[in-house]
Formats: C-alpha cells, structure tokens, sequence
C-alpha cells in the first residue's frame, strides 16, 4: 500500500472515531437520540402531526433542514470553491464541538443537539470513504452489513480484494466503536463537558489529511524560509 494510500486510510479511522464519539454524546446526554442519523427523527415528525405536538414538530423540522444543510455545504464547496473540503469540514466539526461544550442540561434536547445534526451530516459527505470503499464515518448499520458481506464473499472465493474491503470495514467498526467507548468514560468524569476531547480525533485526524496532501511538509519548508529571513534580518 503506499504512503499516501494508508495516510488517507488512518484520516478515514480517526474521523470514524470522532463519528462514534459524537454518536455517543448525543445518546448519553440527550435522551438516547442518535442525532447523526435522521431515521428516528422523521418517524418522530410523523407522529407530531398525528398527535398535533406542533411546537415539538416545528423543532424536528428545524433540525431536518440543518442535517440537509449539513448535506449541502460540501457539495455547494466543492462545486464553487476550490477549498478542501474535508480539512473546512474538520475545521467546521471543531467550531461546532466548542459551541456544544457551553451548551446545558438546561437547553431543549432537540435544540441542544443542532450542531451535532449540522457536522454529522457534513462529515458524513465530506469523508465519504476510501480506495472505493463508501463507508460512513457517522453510523455503523450499513458498515457492518459491508463487513458481513464482504467477509461472506471472501470465504466463498477466496478474492483477495473482498478480503481488503473486510479488513478496511473492519477498520471502520474498530474505530467508530472505539469513539463511543472513548465517548461512554469521557461521560462518566466530565457529562457534557466532555464533549471537547472529541478534539482529540478531529486534530488526529487533521494531523494525518496535512500529511497525505503535503501540506505539513510545505509548511515546515516555509516556517525554515522564515526562520533564516529573520536570522538575516538581525545579522
């Protein structure tokens, strides 16, 4: 595999990891609702209207079109922009989990959790896999399935590529998961303050995108370059 290849590869697990993180936040601080996804908050829409609940329907609405907006925002940059994506998106992640560590127990659960719709479904399309793996970095459901199939596959060929693809969603699961342990100890000692070393994979993360695009190379060549200007300047 090459350098670049598996770069990509450990940027992919460590936002994996603060996938499962945030999953967990949301679980364990608000009601078991697993704001990454919007399956349970459509149902719940469905039934705001049959029981006439307007104020809490006109909530989950809100947070509908923030999670569609999540969606949209790197499809918007990507098209008009020439910025790179998934370093603005871990870049968005980071503002959303410091706004989220002044929020309290005091707020509406469903408003509580709006900064975690919006980064969970950008995220979701800003890193949407690797190596021609779709994968998700925000849910598991179809990560398992890809795991199973790919693994069922496998066993019944013996094709060396669907033994890649096992391993690589091995990999997701592995991280995804050990983002929501990491999220559950975190829980215990700090609650929802502890959503800020949900940093710690999101900087991994960044750490690992500037090295597969060479940015951190660039970098130190251009903090030498000033180093010996300023060392000129004063000699």
């Amino acid at each position: 595999m090459k350098e670049s290849s598996k770069l990509e590869y450990c940027t992919q697990y460590s936002m994996c990891v603060a996938g499962g993180f945030i999953a967990a936040y949301a679980i364990l601080n608000h009601a078991d609702f697993l704001a990454s996804a919007q399956t349970a908050n459509l149902i719940n829409i469905a039934l705001c209207i049959t029981g006439s609940n307007w104020m809490e329907l006109c909530l989950r609405l809100i947070a509908v079109l923030i999670y569609m907006a999540g969606l949209s925002v790197p499809v918007i940059v990507a098209k008009y922009t020439h910025i790179n994506m998934k370093m603005f998106c871990i870049f968005v992640e980071i503002s959303m989990i410091i706004l989220l560590y002044f929020f309290t127990k005091r707020i509406n659960t469903i408003i509580a959790l709006y900064p975690v719709f919006f980064m969970t479904s950008m995220q979701w399309n800003s890193f949407p896999g690797v190596d021609g793996f779709a994968s998700s970095s925000i849910f598991s459901t179809n990560n398992l399935r890809q795991f199973t199939t790919s693994y069922v596959e496998y066993r019944c060929n013996k094709d060396k590529e669907h033994l890649k693809k096992t391993k690589f969603f091995g990999g997701v699961l592995l991280s995804y998961h050990a983002g929501v342990i990491f999220s559950y100890y975190v829980y215990r000692y700090f609650a929802m303050k502890g959503v800020i070393f949900c940093l710690i994979p999101l900087f991994t993360g960044m750490l690992f995108l500037l090295m597969e695009n060479g940015l951190l190379k660039t970098i130190k060549k251009e903090i030498a370059v000033a180093r010996r200007v300023i060392a000129a300047g004063r000699s």
